[in-house]
């Protein structure tokens, strides 16, 4: 059954269903209210694990979910899609929709964590890249540098007015900046946000009508609120000064403004009332490297990718799952690109720009795009590294091509290569993952309460449920300064909704074991010790499933482990990109 199978569907398909009156109830009753309550998702996750503790984990799992369970669930998915959207709370996204013009907010290292479209489109601001030193006017070089050692605690300073230089045009944008703290954090973030106001069609209806002005006199009113100079005015309408000047009087005329600063006071009342009720809108996910290509194959399918290292480097292939990692942090490109690597960090379908096609299965739509992507791309024998459940593709297709890959990598977990690791996964994932296979609706209706949340209340919502638990992937989280990629990464898997994340769980089960049996290919698992599922005894059973399959403990990292260990796992991709024996 299809993630977007329908409630009614999967109550039919449950005829034999046992009723467990009071979990039942809690089920019910806290799935209602998981739709607007954040504690209640976790009271919603811990009845299910007790109804799924009663369960089998097999074919007939589902039967055991009573028909009146299922009904009342389906109602509840009903009533979920029926409602708007959520008003956003998340302190950083709220400081860059609070105002209409260009806004953003700066990790203490001065990378962008959040942007809106206006700062994206005005000072090429990328979340997950540096800000463009040369966006700051050189008159406030200093005060930006000063505001951004306090953010290391390392100044005094908590706001400042800045200058900015935007891509286009002569003029400087006013704005303010000032330090958002963060429980949890090591240090503060910097918001910048424009003071400007922007003018509007609004502006100029509003001015027309309220004082009868000609369409010329709007229009000599609107630069001047713009450039304020006389001189480029008539430059830019192509007239003379003594023309500009007469308007100007006439303007003032019809206003009863007695002087140009009244004028000028006048026109930024009424600028400021008409995108009164505007908000920023958050930017959209962007490639933070600002590499993104875009392949389109003949049947309409989208294959988005980006690239660290050397541009003409040996390709290594990056496919991320559902951990909170994209890319490498873009710190280690001088490495790659001294090694002569190119790291090919794919979007799978779902994930970013790559579309989703839901008429295939998981495991068919992501072997489809992987197959594109190494025929009209890549079209040599490559190294592959999955990330977590990204490993799942590789290893179908290496049982089908192998001459594709000359070595796969995978780090983290992954139930292809443990399914005993399932037991141990964290109460959340643990549940969904279990009715990932007895009935997916149940799990995208899950995960469109969890996406409202992170709507609401922002990736730390999610990120409190998914690693709170594990100490050092939650200090990893902490970190202000890895916050862009964090953040980045959440919305490159939710760029299109919850299906990606759903869809993920569904891949997770694909029955795909003889293909780890088949490799003909290396395989090294860095496996890491801190993630709450690791197990090295069981872990290393997978050595005796296939000789060509190595485990090697990752030390002292979680399921962030890109961020924890990047020069360890750095060192090993150069070493199998040019084929050499990996270091213990």
């Amino acid at each position: 059954m299809q993630a977007n199978g329908s409630g009614s569907d999967g109550a039919n398909g449950s005829t034999a269903g046992e009723i467990d009156p009071d979990v039942d109830l809690d089920i019910i009753s806290n799935t209602y209210r998981a739709i607007i309550d954040q504690e209640a998702f976790d009271a919603m996750i811990a009845s299910w694990q007790t109804k799924l503790r009663r369960i089998p984990d097999d074919e007939n799992g589902s039967r055991r979910l009573s028909p009146a369970l299922l009904a009342q669930l389906a109602l509840a998915r009903n009533t979920l899609e029926s409602l708007d959207l959520p008003t956003e709370n998340d302190p950083l996204v709220r400081a860059v929709q609070e105002v209409p013009g260009p806004a953003l907010v700066l990790s203490p290292e001065g990378r962008v964590a959040v942007t809106n479209t206006e700062a994206a489109s005005a000072l090429g601001a990328r979340q997950g890249s540096f800000l463009d030193a040369d966006r700051i006017d050189p008159r406030s070089l200093e005060t930006y540098r000063t505001l951004m050692r306090a953010a290391n605690k390392r100044a005094n300073r908590s706001q400042a007015i800045l200058r900015l230089m935007p891509l286009q045009g002569n003029h400087t944008i006013l704005a303010e900046a000032w330090l958002l703290s963060r429980d949890g954090h090591n240090a503060d973030f910097v918001v910048i946000r424009s003071l400007e106001i922007e003018w509007t069609e609004r502006a100029s209806d509003m001015l027309g009508q309220a004082f009868g002005l000609s369409v010329a006199e709007i229009d000599i009113a609107r630069l001047f609120f713009k450039v304020r100079d006389v001189a480029e005015i008539a430059a830019k309408r192509g007239v003379s000064l003594l023309t500009v000047r007469t308007q100007l009087k006439s303007i003032m005329a019809k206003t009863e403004a007695p002087s140009q600063v009244d004028l000028m006071r006048l026109l930024a009342m009424t600028a400021g009332r008409a995108i009164q009720d505007r908000q920023g809108k958050t930017d959209s996910w962007r490639d933070p490297l600002g590499r993104e290509e875009i392949l389109t194959l003949p049947g309409g399918r989208a294959i988005a990718w980006t690239w660290l290292g050397h541009p003409d480097g040996r390709p290594v292939i990056l496919c991320r799952g559902l951990p909170m990692c994209y890319l490498l942090p873009p710190d280690i490109e001088d490495q790659l690109t001294e090694a002569g690597v190119k790291l090919l960090a794919l979007s799978r379908p779902g994930f970013g720009n790559s579309s989703q096609h839901a008429e295939l299965s998981p495991l068919e739509d992501n072997l489809a795009a992987l197959r594109g992507f190494l025929d009209k791309v890549v079209g040599e024998p490559c190294v592959g590294i999955g990330l977590s459940n990204g490993l799942v593709p590789l290893l179908a297709e290496a049982q089908t091509h192998p001459d594709r890959f000359r070595s796969l990598i995978a780090i983290g977990y992954t139930g292809v290569l443990d399914r005993s690791g399932i037991r141990r996964l964290q109460p959340t994932q643990q549940a969904m993952m279990r009715l990932a296979g007895m009935m997916p609706w149940l799990v995208d209706l899950m995960a469109k309460q969890a996406h409202r949340m992170i709507q609401t209340y922002g990736v730390d919502w999610y990120i409190e449920r998914a690693y709170r638990t594990r100490p050092l992937d939650y200090s990893t989280c902490a970190d202000a300064n890895l916050t862009p990629f964090i953040r980045n990464a959440c919305a490159h898997l939710l760029a299109q909704g919850h299906s990606t994340f759903v869809r993920e769980l569904i891949l997770a089960r694909s029955d795909i074991d003889d293909a780890v049996e088949a490799l003909k290919i290396p395989l090294t698992w860095l496996a890491p010790t801190e993630d709450g599922v690791f197990d090295e005894a069981g872990f290393r059973q997978i050595e005796n499933r296939n000789k060509r399959i190595r485990m090697q403990p990752l030390r002292d990292a979680g399921e962030l482990a890109l961020y924890q260990q990047t020069s360890r796992i750095v060192d090993l991709i150069i070493r199998e990109a040019h084929g050499m024996p990996a270091a213990r």
